[in-house]
């Protein structure tokens, strides 16, 4: 029980005697009170009450823990020496002894010190935690909400000991049913002046200097911010052989109450300011202030605006993140397959269809079978004679171990309210899967079903079913559910590609997939669509054709993937169309559309990207394309497309209740979006184009680690119209819609002289509507205005002159596609915008040197979750936010000083580290794909978080070519003529295998020398 209960029962048992003195003075007193000398005399009673508003100040320079405060940010700090002794009445009075407190802030700490006089320095307790209030002791008292009854108690005696406690509520009558809560990671330093518990000499005084983590107040919303106010006491105790009592000061103004005064009464704290940064406590920052920016002109699209957009074709119905929308036939109606939460388990729901007033009708709901997640709905060709709906889902089946890919057939009940029956549920067909699971079902104008099926892992087909062709993975299948046969729910039909062959499922239609997501068959055409999502860098959709081999995972759609892998013993088709992730990365498969809304469309098969909302269509006559174009840009999550009861088409927005729902497509009425600036002159970012000076908004940045450029000199701007960026710790920085960064490249003409250089080109990396676009502009040979490149890109090549003679630089303007394919979704887009390369000292254009992060922070442009920052310093559920006590601030502060964030090294400065060189040079230039889901299929892990052990690099067999390197490794420890990778970095050229990939032409000689220099100094095995 806290030491502060006993001192409470001892206080009430005595107050009958009206003896406050006694309860204030004789509690814990360490000697007797006999032959006392009047040292230091009782003072005279104020006229004048103390001051009870006090100031916390930024602390912007370190501190050392030693007691004395001597460091310069003490000297900004506010002098507290109000310490009295209020609750005399008219004979409050100041303390005998002066005490002068002083308390700063910054990131990661409140410090305090305090300097005590004191003549007879005594403290013999030295259990933490223990009844140090028996001591000389100096106490912190916080209640961060005036408003909340939480409050904290710091305390640290003479001899060192520490008490610490968070009291989620003061309530006197029952303080002693409380304990304390969590663990403290309070640090402090005493100094004495004079000697610890000898009685009989005459001391000084004694100092403490301390700190505690901001991470310790998280139990009431942790860290404060700047302007905010919370409540106060500051208390000592001070013992004296000389005393008949020990005197209790403090500087809140304290009130007797019916009970004697007691320092928990934090309904009576004074009041404490939290100060700063600002120019009278910080030193002076790179960039003043934010100079708002509105003359910005980069928004929309350079391009004709695409023919159609996204409208709500159901206004009133808008479930939660629906995943599939099919017509129930003969009715108005729908069945939808809904997730109350993303990836949770899923319901099914019957909804009524009529334009303007549709609502949904939950009549009655159908959950997936033990919590499994359905996919897809498919209403048997005769339905109006039986009733038959097929569901394809994915989850855990009674009885066995790990997850299946089911379809189950139900019957709808004929009359009001069209139930689907549980108990009337059938297994049709069912395969172990544990991701890229398919599910998706349809029928055949002969009424076979077809059903897709995928690899069955969730990564690089780990289980190599891609090409395995006796399995039912990785498949298109084909079956007959109306004739069952050989005891199971469905038939063989005779005409399939593969029966009689004992090496294949005869099921199989067609295989080599890997995740097929929707299918459809069009009646018209007789076509039969697959939808497929892909893995690194390619998405697909296939018109699927009997016997066909889709590669897998031999190929990711067109391009090697595992060329080393054993193919399946049929040739290789190509994919109808495909898209590189930089327009698409999580393909939907859609519907042949034939409705009467839009002739144009009509007899085109319908698909859309799940990420990027994007919209295509393609008119195939069977035999070739005859026509393929994006017809929508949209910001929906597009889970499934399909056709109502019109053959008008809908779309399953996946999103929260209110956003999510049903949608179609209308026509654009959008004009060419024609201010998008075709020129830099008018970009609005630019004071002077010819003298590339920016406007004062646009904001200057530096990375720690620079991308080789062919040895280009770049300088890179950032410009914030509206919002602020959302700091993380690792990975790209979130950046608010209208952001614009940019990059300039320029050429020494004169090889080595930074006079001779000559601006060349300009990207525009900016944020519209949700999503990430790049542009690039080339430069005139006058050097006084750049041009809007084209969006298929455009390459020049530069003579440049050198010792031995001229040289023809070539120079590749990358293509609007292109730009995505290093600012991937992998990377969160943004390249050099994140902490471990924003975090160094910058030169900006008034001169001052400042570290980017502080500046960024000073201008309001951060916007930083501090508590999820923190989290690493909880210990346990008591650490954490409690209930009904104050909430986190939002916070455009750094959750630690820049000195305590991660930055690169500079790959290019020897004075540094080689193996943090070596390690930033690969996160740099190679990690933008060698990361998960980040394009590379070398399945290396080369981004800075990752530890070497877990790279997969060092010591590890290429899972693709070797070069013809004698035993080849990633990286060969201490052999580079052995490692592959420095074997491309050091390759140009077409087949070269040259890394990166793109973007370059020339070597980067010193990289190179780094890596070699790096792989030399690996300890051979």
């Amino acid at each position: 029980m806290i030491s502060h209960v006993r001192r409470l029962r001892v206080a009430l048992a005595l107050i009958a005697f009206g003896s406050l003195t006694l309860v204030l003075g004789t509690v814990g007193s360490p000697r007797s009170r006999a032959d006392t000398k009047p040292e230091h005399p009782i003072p005279e009673p104020y006229k004048q009450s103390p001051p009870s508003h006090f100031e916390c100040r930024w602390a912007d320079a370190p501190i050392t823990l030693d007691g004395v405060a001597d460091e310069s940010a003490w000297k900004h700090a506010q002098a507290i020496n109000a310490f009295h002794v209020p609750w005399l009445g008219d004979k409050a009075r100041v303390s005998r002894t002066a005490t002068t407190a002083k308390l700063l802030w910054d990131r990661e700490y409140l410090y305090f010190h305090a300097e005590m006089e004191d003549s007879d320095l005594f403290a013999d307790i030295t259990d933490h935690d223990g009844d140090l209030w028996k001591n000389d002791v100096f106490e912190i008292f916080l209640r961060p909400d005036s408003e909340k009854s939480g409050y904290y108690e710091f305390q640290v005696s003479a001899a060192g000991t520490k008490f610490d406690a968070f009291y989620p509520k003061y309530a006197p009558n029952s303080l002693a049913k409380q304990s304390k809560i969590g663990a403290f990671r309070m640090e402090s330093k005493v100094k004495l002046n004079g000697t610890l518990n000898k009685r009989d000499d005459t001391d000084k005084g004694w100092s403490v200097e301390g700190r505690i983590p901001w991470s310790d107040f998280l139990r009431t919303g942790g860290r404060p911010v700047a302007g905010e106010k919370w409540k106060l006491n500051l208390c000592r105790f001070d013992y004296n052989a000389n005393w008949k009592d020990a005197e209790l000061s403090c500087v809140a103004p304290i009130a007797k109450k019916k009970i004697p005064p007691f320092f928990h009464q934090s309904e009576d704290y004074a009041t404490l300011a939290f100060v700063g940064p600002d120019a009278t406590t910080a030193k002076p920052f790179g960039i003043d202030k934010r100079e708002p920016l509105t003359t910005s002109t980069v928004a929309g699209f350079p391009d004709p605006p695409p023919p159609f957009v996204a409208v709500r074709a159901l206004d009133k119905y808008r479930p939660e993140f629906p995943i599939r929308a099919e017509p129930i036939p003969g009715t108005r109606d729908l069945l939808v397959i809904t997730q109350p939460q993303p990836y949770g388990a899923t319901q099914m729901w019957r909804a009524a269809y009529a334009a303007g007033t549709t609502t949904k009708d939950a009549v009655k709901q159908l959950d997936t079978p033990n919590g499994g997640t359905a996919y897809d709905i498919a209403f048997h060709p005769k339905f109006a004679e039986n009733q038959f709906v097929y569901i394809g889902w994915n989850g855990a089946t009674p009885g066995r171990k790990g997850k299946w890919s089911t379809i189950t057939r139900y019957t709808m009940s004929k009359t009001a309210p069209h139930d689907l029956d549980p108990k009337s549920a059938k297994t049709i067909i069912e395969w172990e899967s544990d991701g890229h699971n398919g599910c998706a079902v349809c029928f055949g104008s002969d009424g076979s079903m077809f059903v897709t099926s995928g690899d069955g892992t969730s990564d690089s087909d780990t289980n190599l079913t891609g090409q395995r062709t006796d399995l039912l993975l990785a498949k298109v299948l084909r079956i007959d559910v109306d004739v069952p046969a050989d005891g199971k729910a469905y038939s063989i039909p005779k005409d399939n590609p593969f029966v009689g062959q004992k090496d294949f499922a005869p099921e199989t239609w067609a295989y080599g997939l890997r995740n097929p997501w929707r299918i459809t068959f069009d009646a018209k055409t007789k076509q039969l669509w697959v939808g497929q999502n892909g893995q690194d860098l390619w998405e697909q959709a296939y018109l699927v054709r009997r016997g066909e081999n889709y590669g897998w995972s031999v190929v990711e759609g067109n391009h090697p993937f595992y060329p080393n892998r054993k193919a399946g013993p049929t040739p290789i088709s190509k994919p109808t169309v495909e898209h590189h992730h930089s327009e698409a990365r999580s393909l939907t498969g859609g519907v042949v559309y034939h409705g009467a809304k839009h002739p144009d469309l009509q007899g085109a098969y319908i698909y859309g990207d799940y990420s990027t909302g994007h919209i295509w269509a393609v008119k195939h006559t069977g035999t070739k394309i005859e026509w393929h174009k994006k017809i929508a840009i949209t910001t929906l999550k597009i889970t499934s497309f399909a056709l109502d009861p019109d053959g008008e088409l809908l779309i399953c927005h996946h999103s929260a209740p209110g956003d999510g729902g049903v949608y179609t497509l209308a026509p654009n009425t959008a004009k060419h979006a024609g201010t998008f600036p075709k020129k830099l002159s008018d970009s609005g970012l630019f004071d002077s184009v010819k003298d590339h000076r920016m406007k004062p908004g646009v904001i200057p940045y530096s990375v720690n680690a620079p991308f080789w450029s062919d040895g280009a000199h770049k300088e890179r701007f950032l410009a914030v119209p509206e919002g602020t960026i959302q700091f993380k710790r690792s990975g790209g920085w979130d950046m608010p819609d209208k952001t614009v960064l940019v990059k300039s490249f320029a050429l020494e003409q004169n090889e080595g002289d930074p006079n001779s250089r000559k601006w060349i080109e300009t990207r525009f990396m900016t944020k519209q509507d949700g999503e990430w676009y790049g542009y690039s502009y080339v430069w005139n040979e006058a050097g006084t205005d750049a041009t809007l490149v084209d969006s298929a890109g455009l390459d020049r090549t530069f003579t440049i002159t050198t010792a031995a003679g001229k040289r023809q630089q070539a120079w590749h303007y990358p293509s609007r596609a292109e730009c995505m394919v290093c600012h991937s979704r992998a990377a969160n887009y943004v390249l050099g915008l994140c902490e471990v390369q924003m975090n160094k000292d910058h030169t900006y254009p008034n001169g001052r040197t400042d570290n980017q992060l502080r500046v960024l922070e000073r201008l309001g442009l951060l916007n930083v979750a501090w508590a999820g920052e923190v989290e690493g310093a909880v210990k346990d559920a008591t650490d954490r936010q409690q209930p009904d006590q104050r909430e986190p601030k939002p916070t455009g502060m750094l959750p630690f000083a820049p000195a305590g964030l991660k930055k690169l090294a500079d790959p290019y400065d020897k004075t540094q580290d080689l193996t943090a060189r070596a390690k930033a040079w690969l996160h740099t230039n190679c990690a933008t794909c060698h990361v998960e889901a980040g394009g590379g299929n070398a399945q290396m892990q080369l981004d800075f978080p990752t530890e070497w052990s877990k790279m997969r690099l060092i010591g590890t067999n290429p899972v693709h070519q070797t070069f013809d390197l004698k035993d080849a490794k990633l990286i060969a420890p201490g052999s580079p003529e052995k490692s592959v990778v420095i074997h491309r970095i050091g390759q140009r050229g077409p087949n070269s295998g040259q890394m990166p990939p793109l973007s370059t032409t020339r070597v980067d000689v010193l990289g190179v020398e780094l890596m070699t220099e790096w792989c030399k100094s690996l300890k051979k095995p």
